[in-house]
C-alpha cells in the first residue's frame, strides 16, 4: 500500500459484445504498445494505408471510458466532429460492454487488490451498466464519484474534480496531448487550475473560487441598483423630508375632524409601508432574475462555444503539431462537466428569494386592501378640496420617500455583503500569499524539479523544470498561483512530447515519494512524433520509476532497437481492427 491505498495498474481490458467476450487485451509494467500492423500499402490495389481508423487509439478511450468519460469520444469522428454511425449503432445494437481490470502487479492480476470497472454505452436505466467490483451505480456521477474515492480518496465535494485529476493520465486528445501542465485547455480560469496544482503537490489550502463566484454575483447586482449613485439619492431624500415637513404643517393648519386627520395619517403611513414593500419585492425579483440570468450563462456554455477563442487555441496547437488531430468534444464535455455544478451553485439561493418574494406579496396584498378600505372611509366624509390636494400631495412625497429610502437601505446592505466577502476573501488570501505557503510551494517543487530535471535529462538532454508566480485573474482582480513549466528549448513538437513524458514519471516519483494518491499508469496518443531515442529511454524510466505506459504506434514508427515482441499488448491492422470492421 501506499498513502493509504493500494497501488493500481491495468491488467486487462475487456470488450464484451453480445454477451460474450470478443476481445481482451492483457498489459504488463512499463511500456505496453498498440501496434498499427497495416502495411504501407495494400498488396491487392497498392492502395496507400491510412494508418488511421483501425482502433488503436479507441483502446486508450475505452479505458478512459471506463474512468467516467463521455461515450461520445469512443463514436466520433475527431477531424469531422460527427459521429461515426457505424460504430455508434453497433455499441448499443450489440450491447458492447467494457470491463477493466485493475489491481496491486501490473503483470497478474492479483486477487487482494482486484478492481472491476465495468460500462456500456445505453443511457436508459434499465439497460445502464455502471458497476464497480459488481456494485452497479444508477449515475455516473455517483459512479465517479466512487472511483474518486476508493482510487484517490476524495471526497465528491471537494476540489478539483477527479475527471480534472485524472485528465494527466489520459492524454489523448488535446489539449492534454501536448500541454504539459495546463492539460485541461484554455476554458478553465487560472485560480481552477491553482486548486489542481496545490492538489498535485499534496497543499491544502481553503477552495477560494466559492467566495470569489459569489463575490462577483453581488457586485454585479450592486453595479445595477447604483445606475442612480447613492449620494443623489441621499439628496434626493433629504430634500424629500422637507416637503414632507412643509406640507404637514400646511395640512396642520387646516380645521379637520380629528378622526379624519388619524385616518389620513394611517393612509400615509400605510402608502409608505406598501412602497417599500413593493420596492424590496422588486429588488427580490431582480435579483432572482440576476441569478436565473447567471444560470442561463453557464448553461449556455455547453453549446454555445467561442468560436475565435477555439480557433487561436487550435492555431495554436497546428503551430507546434504539424499533423494534430484535434478533438473540439474534449474542450466541450470537460466544459459540460463543469456547468452542471456551477449552475447549481449560482442557483442555491432561489428557493429562499422566491420564498421571501411570495412573503412580500401577500404582505403587500394585505396593505393595498387596507389603503382601499380607507380611501372609501375618507370618500364618504365631507373634506374641503384644498385638504384632499394636501392630502394627495402627501401621499405622493410618502410613495417618494419610501421608494428613496429602500433603495438606499438596499444599497447599504448589498455593500455591506461585499465588504464581508471581500474581507473574507482578503483573510483566505492573506493566508494563501504569505511568505509561509509561498515557501511551502517553492519547497515541493524543489522535490518535484529532482524527479523532472532527472527525466527531463535522460530524455532529450536538458533542465526542465516547474515554477510559479503570483497573477491577476482578469475577471475578479484576485490573486491566484500560476503554476509553468521552464525548460531551455521545447519547440519542436517531438521534444514537447518528451518534456510531457518526462514531467509525468517525474511527477509519479514525487507523489508516490509525498504518499500523495496517483493512478499509476499514463496513456499517451502522438508518441510517434517522438525521436526513436527518446521513446527506447520513456521505455527504461517506466521500467526505473515502476509506471506503466500504454502508447498506441504505427508498425514502421517502433525503433529497431526495442523488443518489440515483449513490449507489444496488440496488433491491429486494416484487416484485424478492433471492433471488426
Amino acid at each position: 500500500m501506499r498513502g493509504g491505498r493500494y497501488v493500481l495498474f491495468i491488467n486487462k481490458l475487456e470488450i464484451e459484445t453480445s454477451g460474450k467476450v470478443t476481445r481482451t487485451i492483457n498489459f504488463h509494467s512499463g511500456l505496453n504498445l498498440i501496434v498499427d500492423a497495416t502495411p504501407s500499402a495494400f498488396v491487392a490495389n497498392k492502395k496507400p494505408a491510412t494508418g488511421n481508423g483501425v482502433g488503436k487509439t479507441t483502446v486508450l478511450r475505452l479505458i478512459d471510458f471506463c474512468f467516467g468519460k463521455d461515450p461520445k469520444s469512443i463514436y466520433t469522428d475527431p477531424e469531422e466532429k460527427r459521429p461515426i454511425v457505424e460504430v455508434q449503432n453497433h455499441l448499443t445494437s450489440e450491447r458492447v460492454l467494457v470491463r477493466l481490470t485493475l489491481s496491486s502487479n501490473p503483470n497478474e492480476v492479483c486477487g487482494e487488490t482486484k478492481y472491476v470497472i465495468e460500462r456500456n454505452f445505453f443511457n436508459n436505466r434499465n439497460q445502464k451498466v455502471l458497476r464497480i467490483n459488481g456494485k452497479s451505480f444508477s449515475g455516473v456521477q455517483e459512479f465517479m464519484n466512487q472511483l474518486g474515492f476508493d482510487l484517490l480518496n476524495l471526497d465528491p465535494k471537494s476540489k478539483p474534480s477527479f475527471r480534472q485529476i485524472v485528465a494527466r493520465n489520459f492524454r489523448i486528445d488535446p489539449p492534454a496531448v501536448d500541454n504539459t501542465l495546463k492539460y485541461l485547455g484554455n476554458y478553465v480560469r487560472g485560480p481552477e487550475y491553482e486548486t489542481l496544482f496545490l492538489f498535485l503537490l499534496g497543499i491544502q489550502m481553503p477552495d477560494r473560487a466559492p467566495i470569489v463566484r459569489k463575490l462577483g454575483t453581488e457586485q454585479k447586482f450592486l453595479k445595477r441598483l447604483e445606475r442612480q449613485p447613492r449620494e443623489e439619492l441621499a439628496l434626493a431624500l433629504e430634500k424629500n423630508r422637507d416637503d414632507i415637513t412643509k406640507v404637514q404643517l400646511k395640512r396642520s393648519r387646516l380645521n379637520v375632524d380629528p378622526l379624519y386627520s388619524e385616518k389620513l395619517q394611517q393612509l400615509d403611513n400605510l402608502k409608505y409601508e406598501q412602497n417599500v414593500l413593493d420596492n424590496r419585492l422588486t429588488a427580490g425579483k431582480l435579483r432572482k432574475s440576476l441569478i436565473e440570468e447567471a444560470q442561463k450563462q453557464v448553461k449556455s456554455k455547453k453549446s454555445l462555444i467561442n468560436v475565435e477563442e477555439l480557433t487561436a487555441l487550435y492555431g495554436e496547437a497546428q503551430n507546434l503539431l504539424s499533423n494534430l488531430e484535434t478533438s473540439f468534444d474534449q474542450l466541450l464535455q470537460y466544459n459540460n462537466a463543469m456547468v452542471d455544478s456551477r449552475s447549481d451553485f449560482i442557483g442555491r439561493e432561489l428557493p429562499v428569494i422566491e420564498k421571501k418574494n411570495n412573503r412580500l406579496e401577500k404582505q403587500s396584498s394585505i396593505i393595498q386592501e387596507n389603503i382601499k378600505n380607507l380611501r372609501d372611509e375618507l370618500a364618504d366624509s365631507n373634506t374641503t378640496q384644498e385638504l384632499e390636494n394636501l392630502s394627495e400631495q402627501m401621499g405622493q412625497l410618502f410613495e417618494t420617500k419610501g421608494r428613496l429610502s429602500s433603495r438606499i437601505d438596499q444599497i447599504d446592505e448589498e455593500r455591506k455583503k461585499i465588504d464581508a466577502l471581500s474581507e473574507e476573501l482578503s483573510d483566505v488570501d492573506n493566508m494563501a500569499f504569505s511568505q509561509e505557503m509561498h515557501s511551502k510551494i517553492q519547497g515541493r517543487l524543489i522535490k518535484l524539479n529532482r524527479f523532472f530535471y532527472q527525466y527531463s535529462q535522460s530524455m532529450y538532454g536538458e533542465d526542465s523544470g516547474v515554477t510559479f508566480r503570483v497573477k491577476k485573474d482578469k475577471a475578479t482582480g484576485k490573486q491566484y498561483y500560476d503554476f509553468y513549466v521552464f525548460s531551455p528549448n521545447n519547440s519542436s513538437s517531438g521534444k514537447k512530447q518528451g518534456e510531457i513524458a518526462a514531467f509525468d514519471l517525474g511527477y509519479a516519483d514525487f507523489a508516490k515519494e509525498q504518499k500523495i494518491p496517483i493512478l499509476d499508469f499514463v496513456l499517451y496518443d502522438k508518441k510517434e512524433l517522438m525521436h526513436g531515442n527518446q521513446l527506447l529511454q520513456i521505455l527504461k524510466d517506466a521500467d526505473s520509476a515502476n509506471e506503466q505506459i500504454i502508447v498506441p504506434i504505427l508498425a514502421d514508427k517502433i525503433p529497431t532497437d526495442l523488443n518489440a515482441d515483449k513490449r507489444i499488448v496488440l496488433r491491429l491492422s486494416q484487416e484485424n481492427k478492433l471492433f471488426g470492421f
